[in-house]
């Protein structure tokens, strides 16, 4: 085993500082709770009809839209501020009206959509947009009383990740009916293992590029750096104490889990991406997301989770590009994207 980036290492120290921390109102509702760790049975894959977009801007290369949507996410009850979705969606200006496009969700943390433009502008070069949607409880979609991206509750973190998951499942299907030929998913961190659980319950054929992705929140939490993050001792008043309340919270992220659903039906469209001292993502949990993904191609980028990301860029960007060639474009009858 690789020893933790010193990166990350710097990142531990600080977090055990670190305030707010996530879940200081406890465990939530424990109906809400039961409902989100019993997966999505009977999953009805969501259409969205309400897609309000902005008249498109040139920045460079691109092409930029804004563009929101009622949230289709069913389980639970979103907080109004979540109800209405946000996304940008980047084209490269000179692909085409139809590009392949890569739905690249957010890290943990990663509020609004600066970050993830760097991303945008690379695949832009090789003739990739992408759709950049902002996660229920972050940003402008963050509650009130929520102090900046620390989720209050352990309800509200599952929430989060399943409605995300199926905000994102409805925009790839919106993006085939937009006529766009090759759709596919990614993410780095929190958003690569919502793109993992996303592409998992998404029926129609997809790029995936899970990067620096879990096979569950579970190991983040309990074992890696964010370990330092939950209120253990919030938690633990309900549960007997901290041990007790890192067992019961690795028990329900558990139970959301990647490979608590069935493997995809052609894992050679997944490229997973790893870090090699990666100090957040234990990397025996990539590896069981791997095992489950049985023809699935796992590549390792040198350092650890935080640094990955910035020198790694054209190694994701050559990830993502080597997923989307290895799927066949989908024709679907074209709908007019709204105005």
């Amino acid at each position: 085993m690789n020893r933790m980036h010193w990166l990350d290492a710097l990142a531990a120290r600080f977090l055990v500082t670190r305030q707010p921390r996530f879940f200081e109102e406890g465990w939530g509702s424990n109906a809400l709770l039961e409902k989100l760790t019993r997966g999505p049975q009977g999953f009805a894959f969501p259409e969205l009809a309400e897609v309000t977009m902005s008249q498109a801007r040139r920045e460079g290369r691109l092409l930029v839209r804004e563009g929101r949507f009622p949230s289709p996410a069913a389980v639970g009850s979103l907080p109004e501020a979540c109800r209405e979705a946000r996304f940008q969606l980047l084209l490269p200006g000179d692909a085409g009206p139809r590009p392949p496009v890569c739905v690249f969700l957010a890290a943990s943390g990663d509020e609004g959509f600066g970050l993830r433009r760097f991303i945008a502008r690379e695949l832009a070069r090789h003739g990739v947009g992408a759709l950049l949607l902002e996660n229920p409880y972050y940003g402008s979609r963050r509650p009130p009383g929520q102090k900046g991206a620390s989720v209050r509750t352990v309800a509200d973190l599952l929430l989060m990740f399943r409605a995300t998951a199926v905000e994102a499942t409805a925009l790839l299907g919106w993006l085939l009916a937009c006529g766009h030929p090759k759709v596919g998913i990614s993410g780095y961190s929190m958003g690569g293992s919502i793109a993992a659980y996303a592409a998992a319950m998404f029926p129609l054929p997809a790029a995936v590029i899970p990067l620096a992705a879990a096979h569950s929140a579970a190991p983040v939490y309990t074992e890696g750096v964010l370990s330092a993050v939950p209120d253990w001792e919030v938690l633990g008043r309900t549960t007997g104490g901290a041990e007790a309340a890192r067992q019961r919270l690795s028990e329900l992220l558990s139970a959301a889990a990647t490979t608590a659903l069935p493997p995809l039906s052609n894992p050679r469209r997944a490229i997973l991406v790893a870090a090699r001292q990666d100090g957040f993502v234990p990397s025996s949990s990539t590896l069981r997301l791997l095992q489950h993904w049985r023809g699935a191609e796992l590549r390792y980028l040198p350092g650890g989770h935080m640094s990955a990301f910035a020198t790694g860029r054209s190694a994701i960007i050559r990830s993502i590009v080597d997923a989307f060639s290895r799927i066949e474009p989908l024709q679907l009858p074209p709908e007019e994207q709204p105005a």
